[in-house]
């Protein structure tokens, strides 16, 4: 059964409380995230932190939405938490007129990608970033809007199903919490070692590629946060960067030298064999005293990252560049080989847990997708 469809403004309307600011006075500011996920707290500032003449107060039970980013999802319903609390003028708030709709439907159709998709479609701008979405715009949008009593059908089996998501979401949070708390925990205990040049123990290994301009290539990337290495698609060479490319084997340290100070380092293994990796990607081959695993747990751990951030040197926070002469001169307490292998074996039992873990977001989200579509669809 369809639902039918009217404009939002027949149930919202502008409600925005201003005030002057007060140079001498304290604003706690809010901030609205995008993709549906609510709204969050920036802090406390001093009015004269500002140069708004004019805030926004939030209300309990009203809706806001940034006029900026209202198509990634950046509007929500506003809860008791966040009463009192303080926005810029760019975020208009609406009331709810209750006789005609319910609260906790509206948040839901807030969360709703669909509902994103046709905000994009009235909002006005050159590019991504300076498209703005109006209060009139808003309200001229059409949401299904069936009877209150529906909708309050909609919203609880909606919010029941949501709440046992979120659980999951919770739980996946904690097993990643979990692992690199034991990662800190583990390399941490170990700083009393031996100090070992990194130039000592590791060889930078390149093997020149000849581009043939004909042939396909798989290019290698290495994701942030120890995530590990992603395949590009494949190109042929005369599509390739005017950067020098060198062929990848495994089993060996990956180096991203322009993300390294964010996690980017990663082992290469039997798939990454025959691909390419363009000079950004320093590969090391080990010394026989060397677990890689161990290094490289090293390396994303809080220890780890601050001397690769410290080392790695530039003045834009993306580009921070880390030189093969720096990376060798750096100096980390390495434990016995035994140790380390102990060391690696263990935390790879705390990795397999959070990558099982995390085969579960795509499926969470899909399944969020799915019950609002149902929901706002008359399937549900």
């Amino acid at each position: 059964m369809s639902i039918q469809e009217r404009p939002l403004g027949e149930v919202i309307s502008l409600a925005t409380t201003e005030e002057r600011v007060a140079d001498d006075q304290s604003y706690p500011i809010a901030g609205v995230y995008g993709f549906g996920r609510g709204l969050f707290k920036r802090g406390p500032i001093q009015g004269r932190e500002t140069s708004y003449k004019k805030l926004n107060r939030l209300t309990e039970g009203r809706l806001v939405m940034s006029r900026l980013k209202a198509f990634e999802g950046a509007i929500s319903l506003i809860s008791a938490e966040f009463d009192g609390w303080y926005l810029s003028p760019e975020f208009p708030t609406f009331a709810i007129d209750d006789t005609r709709a319910d609260s906790r439907y509206l948040a839901n159709i807030c969360a709703w990608p669909e509902f994103w998709e046709r905000l994009r479609a009235q909002s006005k701008g050159i590019g991504a970033r300076k498209e703005r979405v109006s209060a009139e715009r808003l309200l001229s949008v059409n949401i299904p809007l069936p009877s209150p009593a529906e909708q309050r059908r909609i919203a609880a089996r909606l919010d029941s199903a949501m709440q046992k998501l979120s659980l999951i979401q919770k739980k996946r949070d904690f097993t990643e919490d979990l692992h690199n708390a034991l990662r800190d925990s583990v390399i941490h205990k170990e700083e009393s070692s031996k100090s070992t040049r990194l130039g000592d123990i590791l060889s930078l290994e390149r093997i020149p590629l000849e581009v043939d301009p004909e042939r396909e290539y798989t290019q290698i990337g290495v994701r942030s946060f120890g995530n590990g290495i992603f395949h590009r698609d494949k190109l042929p060479g005369r599509e390739l960067s005017k950067l020098k490319y060198f062929w990848i084997q495994p089993d060996r340290l990956i180096v991203s030298n322009i993300m390294a100070w964010e996690g980017a380092i990663a082992i290469s293994t039997e798939a990454d064999k025959d691909c390419v990796g363009s000079s950004r990607f320093l590969s090391f081959t080990p010394s026989d005293n060397v677990d890689l695993r161990y290094l490289n747990y090293y390396f994303q751990s809080r220890s780890g990252q601050g001397i690769i951030r410290n080392t790695s040197t530039g003045t834009v926070l993306r580009n921070q560049t880390l030189s093969i002469n720096k990376f060798n001169n750096i100096s980390i307490p390495l434990p016995t080989p035994s140790r380390q292998h102990q060391i690696a074996n263990f935390l790879d039992e705390s990795t397999k847990m959070r990558k099982l873990a995390q085969t579960q977001k795509p499926t969470t989200s899909a399944l969020q997708q799915s019950l609002l579509n149902a929901a706002f669809s008359g399937k549900l």
